[in-house]
């Protein structure tokens, strides 16, 4: 009888550790890496962060149901999606992510959040799709109870998600004439990630990004031959973050890791820029790929 008492007991206190384990413990998943331009190996901007047993996911980019799905992440468990801005690329993922979903089962309404826009977004996006939300609603029996997107505009810096030990926090960045742009800290439990979204060098995102674990951060540099030839090039750069910008961010927020995304690059490799940078920083850095992942404990480990 006090064996088995003893096995009870131990296997309480496994199962405790375990759920606490998992509770202070985020995945971050890169599903989109790229840009506007069209590249298989990097589809369009997208990340999504899995805490709490939950996923929420930082644009849309082109591609990102089949990303999801490649990651083996159910699309009918995707409720949330928070859009930094509302340039094409970072949205054109929206509608499929949404329906695809919707078509899987999801059972509550999806909720976008972002900035002013998204309101109209999500307004204009359903009634393009009227006629299959129609016809699937009459002849396929999904219901009609889950399939609204349900839009929340960010006007200040703020905490705008507050549930179950899951905080995300928008902030301000600089993403010039494209106002207003947003990057999201994610908050679970003592674990912290930084979704940068678009932005050249921003005071605000550094200060918003003290103390994080991991900082998701965009890219972008070109030749300088390329650069000197090309005005609407070095005008696109303007409001992009530069790899000597990259470097001063990393110095003053100083994360466990850094991954960089939204790799837009110019007539220059991604080695060269990786190395610019590592020159510099001696801390954990790396240009992400599609489909690389992050586990976040008291241990990061990289796949």
């Amino acid at each position: 009888m006090q064996t088995l008492l003893r096995l009870f007991y131990v296997s309480l206190l496994f199962i405790f550790l375990l759920s606490n384990a998992h509770a202070a413990f985020i995945e971050i998943t890169l599903l989109g890496t790229g840009t506007p331009v069209p590249d298989i190996k990097r589809f369009g901007p997208a990340t999504v962060v899995e805490a709490g047993g939950r996923y929420f996911v930082f644009d849309s980019g082109r591609g990102i149901t089949m990303r999801l799905q490649q990651a083996d992440i159910p699309l009918n468990k995707i409720e949330h999606i928070f859009l930094t801005h509302l340039h094409s690329d970072h949205v054109s993922g929206l509608a499929d992510l949404w329906l695809t979903s919707w078509i899987w089962q999801r059972e509550k309404n999806i909720k976008v959040y972002g900035p002013v826009g998204v309101k109209q977004l999500a307004r204009h996006t359903q009634q393009a799709y009227k006629a299959d939300i129609d016809y699937r609603v009459q002849h396929a029996g999904l219901r009609l109870d889950s399939v609204d997107i349900k839009a929340i505009e960010t006007t200040e810096d703020g905490v705008i998600y507050d549930e179950d030990d899951v905080r995300v926090i928008a902030f301000r960045v600089d993403h010039g004439v494209v106002k207003p742009a947003y990057g999201y800290r994610l908050e679970h439990k003592n674990r912290s990630v930084i979704i940068s979204g678009d932005t050249r060098y921003s005071e605000n995102l550094v200060k918003y990004a003290q103390n994080a674990d991991v900082i998701v951060h965009e890219i972008a540099a070109a030749g300088e031959t390329l650069l000197n030839k090309n005005s609407a090039l070095k005008d696109i750069m303007a409001y992009h973050t530069s790899p000597e910008q990259m470097i001063k961010i990393l110095h003053n927020t100083k994360p466990r890791l850094a991954v960089l995304t939204h790799v837009l690059l110019y007539g220059i490799a991604e080695e060269q820029v990786l190395n610019k940078l590592r020159q510099q920083y001696s801390g954990e850095l790396y240009i992400g790929k599609d489909l690389m992942s992050v586990q976040v404990g008291e241990e990061i480990v990289i796949n």
